[in-house]
């Protein structure tokens, strides 16, 4: 299966939140991204991914896949890579293509440059592509690797043989020269590492193995211009792609991961162990440098989110987060291959050992840090930062569900942040969601009858009930295709996976109940909102994903459409949108609770059952008041990541008093918990769940599409809604970076109640303004009375006057219903 014809080139807190660690956080923040200069790329910074291939994006593939002399696909092996070249004079270039498998930390002269690939499927490797001029020189150079293969399936990869592949162009005025992996390379097994250590996790192989490295088996050297590798074999040579497994190609341009050394802020000991606090939850490496007095000393580090009732850290939540380290003598540094999350980091101290130094490296996805939020309510301000930094911390070389699990979850959790990290990032997001929706159109080669894996890639804990098939992300898959369009514009890449969505909605077809005509027995886990806390009632046929289905269909269509020049399904599919909404309500309302049930033939009417339908459109007007007096009464009655779905539709209904409320209490709660380490949990009250979760940071998005009211109606932001809500705040300003252009807004509200709005609308855009009013002869746009005719004005909904308007810097001035003399 081939994907793609073209490519896109892509204060208050209650006391809860310290001013140190709101601080660090800022600070962190603003250190990690000072390199981020504003980009020209209309994707984002450096983004780009190939359609799949049978060449480097139309380079012809030279270099070989290399390995050592030993097994093709050994467990939990570290192999060391050289190649040693002269250079005359530095290239103009040097575009380079780089691989592995499973993953290549690769250095240039002894410098860090990229962990690569992005997380693979193998059928369809991925071949980062850089320019690596700046890290050559004239004279002697030295490319090197640390490649890691598991040598298993994982919860988070696919099993297949270990490899690396490098293939470089230098290019000067007058000449090319190419720089490719080949038998002169030199290669040797990094024995320091024990290769027969333990999995983290037994159960799903989260992540992979725990780490044992021994510093006597280690040459420190070997990086350096001039070390010796002569006692190095040579590389023994794959093949050139498409060579198996890797039968397929695809090219990725990305940003290299955004790094950022930082120091703990206190240290203390514990029992036996040094343990060190950075301040807030980061996503990266722990380091540090020793003084052993003797060699052959065995202790423990590791990395926690939560400390223990002593104040160490636990480092075995969910899966070990402990290494082994085995010193030799004198002065050495190291930190663990794997990342982690953590904001405590431990250190088994010996009287034979002096810590001389202890930093981490915050290693993230490297976003462009243009968007922006503040208002007159410090607290919601922190609470969007906190959800830009969750965010942040969860997004590596994919989005992460969460960083504990290593895994991309395809849509459901994903889907979350790709709404949050639209209003967070901006355009630079676009990559991450593209290659998550490419994701699951590649997994679907699993099976015949089109089902989307739910995480990908994987190959461990399939089995059936587990979180390999999710019948309600499946359809979020299709929702999460449509957004996608919305905020990111047309895009031939995700274009083409047209075929692919029309396999993963034929998918529903047989479980159509004839009795109904409603999705029933779908088989798997149904998540919806976390079953475990906040339970939806799930029998035969469900609310919540019948409202999802009814809401894939709809966009289905419009892809179809759109995109897929599909005219005849796009057809089908809103007929059928239809007749699946009047069963919803002819099956699934409740005369006397006046509500929708979450089943048919349950008897429980809950919060979620009636965001759904509202969310989706499934209710007639005349339902709605008692369905969100429901909602009103249950309170905090869902999950922490379904509460964004809750105060959306709360906010659709005119209820922002009670949507901010609600924010302001629960997530403020959570950042009171001695457990709040600067990020958004996994959960309202989970106390084993990770202290940074994306799918929790809600706020984030609904600050900047409700408060200053940006929200996307045509795709790529070519048309899109301006209707800000003001409820008990004085003023808000903003900023989304689109892909057509950066929209600001700024809004204030006097003591006076008078009521101006700063809005630029990008070239080639269109924006619908909701003005706050029905008073249209106090509105005057950039000091003059708006013409009805020029700008389309209307009143609707008894409560705004709409304006239609273009590009350009506009000024609104209205006076709000208060102060309005009739």
């Amino acid at each position: 299966m081939i994907f793609g014809r073209s490519a896109f080139s892509r204060t208050y807190m209650g006391g809860a939140l310290s001013s140190m660690l709101l601080m660090l956080l800022l600070l962190l923040t603003s250190a990690l991204h000072a390199q981020n200069a504003p980009s020209p790329y209309r994707w984002g910074k450096e983004a780009f991914i190939s359609p799949t291939s049978l060449t480097l994006y139309g380079v012809k593939p030279l270099a070989n896949w290399i390995w050592d002399s030993g097994e093709e696909n050994p467990r939990n092996y570290y192999l060391l890579v050289r190649k040693s070249f002269d250079l005359d004079e530095v290239p103009v270039s040097s575009i380079t293509y780089i691989s592995a498998y499973a993953y290549a930390d690769v250095y240039i002269n002894g410098k860090l440059f990229e962990r690569c690939p992005i997380n693979s499927d193998p059928e369809y490797q991925n071949y980062d592509k850089f320019d690596i001029v700046s890290y050559l020189q004239k004279g002697k150079n030295t490319i090197t690797a640390v490649v890691h293969n598991f040598g298993v399936g994982l919860h988070s990869q696919i099993n297949a043989r270990g490899g690396f592949f490098f293939q470089g162009t230098l290019v000067y005025p007058h000449k090319t020269v190419n720089l490719l992996s080949d038998s002169s390379w030199k290669v040797t097994h990094a024995k320091a590492w024990n290769t027969q250590t333990a999995f983290r996790d037994t159960n799903a192989h989260l992540i992979g193995f725990i780490e044992e490295f021994d510093a006597r088996l280690w040459r420190t050297d070997w990086q350096n211009i001039n070390f010796d590798d002569t006692t190095w074999e040579n590389a023994k040579m794959i093949g050139v792609p498409p060579v198996a497994p890797w039968n397929h190609i695809t090219v990725i341009e990305r940003p290299r991961l955004s790094r950022k050394v930082i120091k703990p802020v206190k240290q203390w000991k514990s029992g036996n162990k040094m343990v060190y606090d950075f301040g807030v939850e980061i996503v990266g490496y722990p380091q540090f440098t020793i003084n052993a007095h003797k060699a052959g000393i065995r202790f423990e580090i590791g990395t926690g989110e939560r400390l223990d009732s002593a104040g160490a850290p636990l480092l075995r939540v969910s899966s070990d987060h402990s290494e082994k380290y085995i010193t030799t003598t004198g002065l050495q540094s190291w930190r663990p291959y794997t990342w982690s999350g953590f904001r405590y980091f431990s250190i088994e101290t010996d009287k034979a050992i002096d810590i001389q130094n202890v930093s981490a490296e915050f290693a993230c996805y490297n976003y462009e840090m243009e968007s922006a939020f503040a208002c007159s309510d410090t607290l919601l301000n922190r609470f969007w930062e906190i959800g830009r930094h969750t965010m942040r911390i969860n997004s590596i070389d994919t989005y992460q569900d969460p960083w504990r699990e290593h895994t991309q979850y395809i849509a459901g959790d994903s889907r979350y942040m790709q709404i949050f990290g639209n209003y967070a990032f901006g355009k630079s997001s676009r990559l991450l969601s593209a290659y998550n929706l490419l994701s699951g159109a590649q997994s679907q080669r699993w099976r015949t009858d089109g089902a989307v894996r739910s995480r990908y890639p994987t190959d461990y804990f399939l089995q059936a009930g587990s979180s390999a098939y999710l019948a309600d992300y499946q359809l979020e898959w299709v929702l999460m295709m449509y957004e996608y369009f919305l905020y990111y514009g047309k895009d031939e890449l995700i274009a083409d996976l047209y075929p692919n969505l029309k396999m993963a909605m034929k998918y529903y077809q047989p479980f159509l109940d004839p009795a109904t005509g409603l999705l029933a027995n779908l088989p798997g886990w149904i998540v919806l909102d976390w079953p475990s806390t906040y339970p939806i009632e799930q029998k035969k046929i469900i609310t919540g994903t019948n409202c999802l289905y009814y809401g894939a269909l709809n966009a289905a269509a419009s892809i179809a459409d759109d995109f897929g020049h599909d005219p005849q399904q796009a057809k089908q599919w809103r007929e059928e949108a239809a007749r699946v909404r009047e069963n919803i309500n002819k099956w699934l309302w409740s005369v006397k609770d006046r509500a929708y049930l979450d089943s048919y033939d349950g008897t429980k009417v809950q919060q979620q059952s009636q965001v759904y339908a509202l969310e989706y459109g499934v209710a007639n007007a005349d339902k709605k008041a008692r369905m969100v007096d429901l909602i009103a009464k249950s309170g905090k009655a869902s999950e922490q990541s379904f509460a964004y779905r809750v105060l959306k539709a709360m906010f659709a209904t005119g209820n922002e008093g009670w949507a901010l409320d609600y924010m302001r209490k629960n997530w403020g709660a959570q950042t009171k918990l001695t457990s709040f380490n600067g990020a958004w949990h996994e959960g309202w009250d989970l106390s084993w769940g990770a202290t940074s979760h994306a799918w929790s940071s809600g706020p984030t998005a609904l600050l900047s599409e409700k408060i200053l009211g940006l929200e996307p109606t045509g795709y790529g932001w070519k048309t899109f809604n301006v209707k800000p809500i003001i409820a008990d705040l004085k003023w808000a300003k903003g900023k989304v970076a689109t892909v057509s252009g950066d929209i600001n807004v700024e809004w204030t509200k006097t003591t006076r109640n008078l009521f101006t709005l700063k809005l630029n609308v990008p070239k080639g855009t269109t924006a619908k303004v909701y003005l706050p009013t029905l008073a249209q002869k106090t509105i005057r746009i950039n000091g003059k009375i708006p013409e009805v005719s020029r700008y389309q004005s209307h009143a609707e909904s008894n409560k705004w006057y709409v304006l239609t308007i273009g590009a350009g810097n506009h000024e609104f001035k209205c006076k709000l219903p208060s102060m309005i003399h009739h």
